[in-house]
C-alpha cells in the first residue's frame, strides 16, 4: 500500500484584499504539488512568490480561499497534525534570558510533552544541535547560528515527522550554514520529511531529494532534483590521450575537447559516447571516466525564474497641470 504523501497542495488560491481601497493581491494561483514521506524538499523562489503564504497556510495560521490541502493526512491546523510538526519561521525570537536548557523545556511544556522525560530529551537534544558546553549560557549571549540551532532544537522536540524550515541558515556565516547543513543530513537518515525554503541554492543542492519553483504565486517547475540538473543529451569523457587523427572526425560529431597536462577533456552528444569510447580505445588511449554532464540548481533556477522575471508595466503618473506652464 503506497503511503499518502507527508505535504498534498491542489489547485490553492489565495488573495489578499484591502476592501477599504477596493485592492487585490493574488499571493496564490491554482498551486499544486505533493512532498512524499521522507522528503526533503527545497521549495524555492524569489521574495514575493508565495513561499511564505504556502508555510502559513500548511501550518493553519491562514486559509486558503480554494483548493484541497493536507498534511500528514489532515487538514491544516489539525491538532493531530500539529503533533507531528516542527516548524522553525524565518523571523523568530527567544527569550534572551532564558538558557538551552530552560527554554526548550518552556517549548516542551507547551507541546504538551510529558515532564519527566524532559531531562533526558532536552540533553539529547542540545547534544545533537552541538550546543553542548554552551547549554547554560543565555540565549541573549548566543551567536546567529547558535540561535539557529536552538531553533532547530525546538522543532524537534516532539520527535516530528515533519520539519518545515523558513530560511534556517538566513544571516549565518559558512561555518554556521554547515552546522545546520550537518544537522538537516543527519535528519535526513533517520528519515524526517523536511520542507525547506532558502535562497542559498548551493545549500539547496547539497542536501535535497526534490524541488519545487514558484513564482507570482504559481508553481513553475518540479521534480527529483536529479531529473531536473541532467542535461540528458551531453556527456563528459575524460581519456588519457586523443591521437591527432581523431580530432577531425570528433568535431564532425559536434564534440569539444581541452587538454591538460595529465588527460583530455572531452564533451559530446549522449547518443555517440560509447563510439567516441571505442575508438578511443583502439587507438590506445585509456578511457579514464564517462559521466554525464549535470547543470547546477543556481542554472535551472536563472533558467525558469529568469523567464518571467520581468517586473509587470507600471502605468504612468500623471502630471498635474500648474497654470502658466506647458503640459
Amino acid at each position: 500500500m503506497t503511503a499518502t504523501p507527508a505535504i498534498e497542495f491542489g489547485s490553492v488560491r489565495k488573495t489578499y484584499r484591502r476592501r477599504l481601497v477596493g485592492q487585490e493581491v493574488t499571493a496564490l494561483n491554482d498551486v499544486s504539488f505533493q512532498v512524499a514521506r521522507g522528503e526533503v524538499c527545497a521549495f524555492l523562489g524569489p521574495n514575493g512568490a508565495g513561499k511564505t503564504t504556502s508555510i502559513s497556510i500548511l501550518m493553519g495560521f491562514l486559509y486558503a480561499d480554494a483548493g484541497n490541502i493536507r498534511v500528514l493526512n489532515c487538514e491544516p491546523g489539525d491538532v493531530r497534525a500539529k503533533a507531528q510538526i516542527g516548524f522553525l519561521p524565518e523571523n523568530f525570537a527567544f527569550y534572551k534570558y532564558l538558557n538551552a536548557h530552560k527554554l526548550l523545556r518552556f517549548h516542551h511544556a507547551l507541546a504538551g510533552g510529558n515532564p519527566k522525560e524532559a531531562a533526558n530529551l532536552i540533553g539529547d537534544l542540545i547534544h545533537k544541535v552541538k550546543l553542548t558546553g554552551y547549554d547554560q549560557l543565555k540565549i541573549g549571549k548566543y551567536s546567529r547560528g547558535m540561535v539557529q540551532r536552538i531553533g532547530l532544537a525546538q522543532a524537534l522536540l516532539a520527535n516530528p515527522q515533519l520539519l518545515i524550515l523558513d530560511e534556517p541558515t538566513s544571516g549565518l556565516d559558512p561555518a554556521g550554514r554547515k552546522e545546520v547543513r550537518d544537522i538537516m543530513f543527519a535528519l535526513k537518515a533517520e528519515g524526517k520529511t523536511i520542507f525547506l525554503s532558502s535562497h542559498l541554492l548551493s545549500e539547496v543542492e547539497q542536501i535535497c531529494d526534490r524541488v519545487i519553483i514558484i513564482d507570482r504565486g504559481k508553481v513553475l517547475q518540479s521534480g527529483s532534483i536529479d531529473e531536473l540538473l541532467a542535461t540528458g543529451d551531453r556527456t563528459e569523457i575524460v581519456a588519457s590521450a586523443l591521437p591527432a587523427e581523431l580530432e577531425p572526425w570528433l568535431i564532425a560529431l559536434s564534440g569539444i575537447f581541452e587538454r591538460t597536462a595529465q588527460a583530455v577533456r572531452i564533451v559530446v552528444a549522449t547518443a555517440h559516447k560509447r563510439e567516441i569510447a571505442e575508438k578511443l580505445w583502439a587507438s590506445g588511449a585509456d578511457v579514464i571516466s564517462i559521466t554525464p554532464l549535470r547543470s547546477s540548481l543556481e542554472d535551472l533556477y536563472m533558467r525558469v525564474v529568469g523567464a518571467t522575471a520581468a517586473p509587470p508595466p507600471v502605468a504612468p503618473v500623471a502630471t498635474p497641470e500648474i497654470p502658466g506652464l506647458p503640459v
